[in-house]
């Protein structure tokens, strides 16, 4: 009963909203800046123009368009301070909230959107209900995370300071294994209310969609889950978005986008200039938070120090907000090959998630994308030899 008022719900709020002429929305922010910007931007899987741009006047600002349905976008708050997602519906519809100042990764002040409340979207209230999933999880991650605190930082101090005997002594610990313990549990209990959101949403473009709001990327271990979703939720827009990224096109042989970037000492260089006079390179795109990506590292350092000779070339562009961050990643792992720190040259790059990897040859076409651990040291051993 509880699946098919769910369902029923998703379909009325559809059908609901077929006949409107066009959204108005209404924002008002108190505490925010004369001549503040503001932009209306739809929800990507990469970074994509504004819809709309305009600014805040008095703590006011609006935006009006036609939606052929209800869609996400984000209020995107000065120069990407902060955003907001909100659920757009051909109907009037009202933002009010704060804008409030809060420190920035480099010690300036940004502005950050607070206490916002949203009336006239029945999409938007019912996108909330399904997302509010997140906030019950985050709250089973913050109790694990205070319960195991001790161990959790004894580890990472010996794996700071590279000890391995340490850490394969805290291991060993009934602390450290009931952690492992609560750790795997978290991610059961993550998957089970995450699937049960999908199955309540499978009849329509909802399933899709909070597919791509609760997952950071995909892997083949999801396709299932897309796969048992109504026909009309597959073909829609955001079913067509999950599938491009589940089942993505051969691109093998397509040139990869050409770029300008700018090195930690100021030096502009181009795809071209990086990868001439090499045979084989790995385009890598990581930050210093991702556990994966530092995680591969040492594979890729295995294979630089093998094949660098043969010419094999990695080029790393982390997508860190923060550069101090960046250079001391840069630092602890002592990477020998160019990396650079560029938001822009992701976002050419259609990157959603961290890692993501392309191999190239030097005219720039894509041999393979995301090939990592075994895979990449058996590719470079086929084209380079052993």
């Amino acid at each position: 009963m509880k699946k098919l008022l769910t369902g029923f719900l998703g379909l009325l709020i559809i059908c609901s909203l077929g006949c409107s002429r066009g959204y108005k929305i209404e924002g008002e922010l108190s505490e925010a800046a004369d001549g503040t910007k503001i932009a209306l931007v739809p929800f990507a899987k990469y970074d994509v123009k504004p819809e709309a741009e305009t600014t805040i006047e008095g703590g006011k600002f609006h935006f009006a368009g036609t939606v052929p349905e209800p869609r996400l976008y984000f209020l995107v708050l000065g120069d990407k301070e902060d955003y907001f997602q909100l659920m757009v519906e051909n109907n009037s519809i009202s933002v009010k909230g704060t804008v409030k100042k809060r420190p920035g990764n480099d010690g300036a002040t940004t502005q950050a959107f607070d206490k916002m409340e949203v009336t006239g979207s029945e999409s938007h209230n019912y996108f909330k209900s399904q997302m509010a999933v997140r906030e019950g999880l985050n709250k089973l991650f913050e109790e694990k995370n205070e319960r195991y605190a001790d161990v959790q930082a004894m580890y990472g101090k010996a794996r700071g300071e590279k000890d391995q005997a340490r850490m394969d002594s805290i291991k060993n610990l009934p602390a450290y294994q009931d952690y492992v313990q609560a750790e795997n549990a978290f991610f059961a209990e993550v998957e089970k209310r995450y699937n049960q959101v999908f199955e309540d949403n499978k009849e329509t473009f909802w399933g899709p969609l909070m597919m791509l709001n609760l997952y950071s990327y995909f892997t083949s271990e999801v396709r299932p889950t897309f796969d048992a979703m109504s026909e009309e939720a597959k073909n829609s827009y955001y079913g067509k978005m999950v599938a491009e990224d589940l089942y993505p096109a051969n691109r093998t042989g397509e040139k990869v986008p050409d770029f300008t970037t700018t090195d930690k000492n100021g030096k502009q260089c181009t795809l071209n200039e990086l990868i001439k006079d090499k045979k084989v390179i790995l385009i890598d795109f990581w930050a210093s938070w991702c556990v994966p990506c530092r995680k591969e590292l040492p594979n890729v350092k295995a294979n630089y120090e093998k094949y660098a000779s043969k010419g094999f070339e990695v080029i790393g562009f982390s997508i860190d907000k923060d550069p101090k961050a960046w250079a001391k990643a840069l630092e602890e792992e002592g990477l020998k090959w160019p990396n650079f720190n560029d938001l822009e040259v992701s976002s050419l790059y259609k990157v959603k998630a961290v890692p993501t990897t392309y191999l190239i040859d030097n005219e720039g076409r894509l041999i393979a994308d995301n090939v990592r651990g075994e895979d990449l040291g058996k590719k470079l051993e086929e084209i380079l030899g052993d």
